[in-house]
């Protein structure tokens, strides 16, 4: 079982390392010039959080890839988990359309309820006190074994989620989110752990101090992994980092083509 996988702060790669043995990050894929081809017997999926119940940018960009030909997907069971916080909205049927788009029939489609670590919305302190309320472990393992058993389905919403997302399909992090993060310099150690995990290279060290592009999609891997926690952004509702306890920093470092600097 192969699993393809776009992870900021280690949510959906943990789910991904419970599902499958076979690993590929995004930037794997969307950094290789050419075609790209993915096979497995047993079956390919996607595992990524979604974003105000949307696909993430480089999740839409692999999808496009897939329908242009650049990116050849062959597998006799297609799979997609869809990670989030509080609210999924229509997650699921967002990606069914998105995967039949691309010319791929999914066999199934879940979503899983994580720690919600968007700052800028939740406090993430109190995300994590009461994360035993998700039950995560059990519906992770209740997702494997559906997927190990190549069971068909697609999550549909139910009728708070179709209201729900219904608005937030009209929601997004805005185009110019990136100007609202900011660093408290004298604090910064400028170990680029930053711009080493940032997916879409959005930041950048200048001086030894980062600065954030137009390429932010609000993934929030630069503010949760930073080192020393002395990234802002305004009008944080919580200050607390998170990274799923399931992953290390060298993992999400490698997964997003930070390199391998880092000993740990």
């Amino acid at each position: 079982m192969t699993v393809i996988f776009f992870s900021a702060t280690g949510n959906s790669l943990a789910v991904a390392k419970a599902i499958a043995d076979r690993l590929l990050s995004l930037h794997q894929i969307l950094s290789k010039k050419g075609t790209f081809e993915i096979s497995d017997s047993e079956g390919v999926g996607l595992v990524f959080s979604v974003h105000f119940g949307k696909l993430p940018a480089p999740v839409a960009e692999l999808l496009r890839r897939v329908k242009d030909g650049e990116v050849h997907i062959n597998a006799p069971y297609i799979f997609a988990v869809a990670t989030y916080g509080e609210l999924a909205g229509r997650a699921c049927s967002h990606i069914a359309k998105a995967l039949a788009d691309a010319g791929l029939k999914p066999d199934y489609i879940r979503s899983i309820k994580m720690v919600d670590n968007n700052f800028s919305v939740v406090d993430v302190a109190r995300q994590i006190e009461s994360q035993g309320k998700k039950q995560i472990p059990e519906h992770l393992r209740e997702i494997a074994s559906d997927i190990s058993a190549r069971r068909r389905m697609t999550e549909r919403p139910g009728v708070l989620g179709s209201i729900v997302g219904f608005f937030m399909d009209f929601m997004s992090a805005g185009k110019d989110v990136y100007r609202n993060f900011y660093v408290e310099e004298e604090k910064c150690s400028g170990c680029g752990v930053c711009a080493q995990v940032c997916p879409t290279g959005a930041v950048s060290l200048v001086d030894h101090k980062p600065q954030w592009g137009r390429e932010c999609i609000m993934c929030t891997a630069c503010y949760h992994n930073c080192s020393k926690g002395v990234i802002r952004f305004k009008g944080e509702k919580s200050r607390m980092q998170y990274r799923n306890p399931a992953v290390g920093l060298r993992e999400i470092v490698e997964a997003n083509g930070g390199g391998n600097k880092l000993e740990s």
